[in-house]
């Protein structure tokens, strides 16, 4: 006489079928996401320009005089990222631009657009500053997007005070934080990829595509 069935057991096997099923329901989800992946959309390229030494002359301190040299290389510094963050603000205004042409991209704001600058840059940036050795760009752009909200062009010696030249990164990053606050959150978030040139590699290729 066979043994009667024992409960435990047949309700292990009935979760393992129910398991199996499950899985193989994972599985057909899996070879979804081609098909309910967000569409990535492609953003004018962000070009960025050789940052000259030209203006006015930095003031010569002596070897020993550390301070007036520490002051001036700050000086210049907080220069190149005025104008490494009039690049950023042309970038962000082209992309504004262009997303308001794009019915499915009309919801993306300034905001957005400066996450995806210092926040979750796409990979292929990342790659490319670092292997132009600047591997700390996502402060660097921050810096230079917070100047940028107040010095629409690099200032003269006349127009800062020593003061805020000795602590400009912090300002700068306090002014970035205050700018990006500026826009509210984005009622979703887009999949937005750019990509990066320098503005004579960029000219290459352009004369490339023109066949010159």
């Amino acid at each position: 006489m066979a043994a009667p069935p024992v409960p435990y057991l047949n309700r292990t096997v009935l979760l393992r079928r129910r398991e199996l099923q499950d899985n193989g329901f994972v599985l057909q989800l899996a070879q979804l996401p081609l098909a309910l992946a967000k569409p990535v959309h492609q953003l004018p390229p962000l070009i960025l320009h050789p940052i000259s030494r030209t203006g006015e002359a930095l003031t010569q301190g002596s070897a020993s005089d550390t301070e007036t040299l520490r002051a001036e290389g700050r000086r210049l510094e907080m220069r190149m990222l005025c104008c490494l963050g009039k690049d950023l603000t042309r970038w962000l205004e082209q992309c504004v631009e262009f997303a308001a042409a794009q019915p499915e991209l009309a919801a993306v704001t300034p905001g957005e657009l400066m996450d995806l600058l210092v926040e979750r840059p796409p990979e292929s940036v990342s790659r490319k500053m670092q292997a132009w050795g600047v591997a700390d760009f996502r402060n660097i752009f921050a810096r230079a997007l917070g100047l940028a909200a107040v010095f629409p062009n690099p200032p003269t010696r006349d127009q800062i005070s020593d003061t805020f030249v000795r602590d400009f990164a912090r300002y700068a990053e306090m002014l970035y934080r205050t700018r990006r606050l500026t826009y509210p959150p984005s009622a979703a978030i887009h999949s937005l990829h750019f990509d990066v040139y320098a503005s004579g590699e960029y000219a290459q290729i352009l004369e490339r595509s023109w066949g010159l």
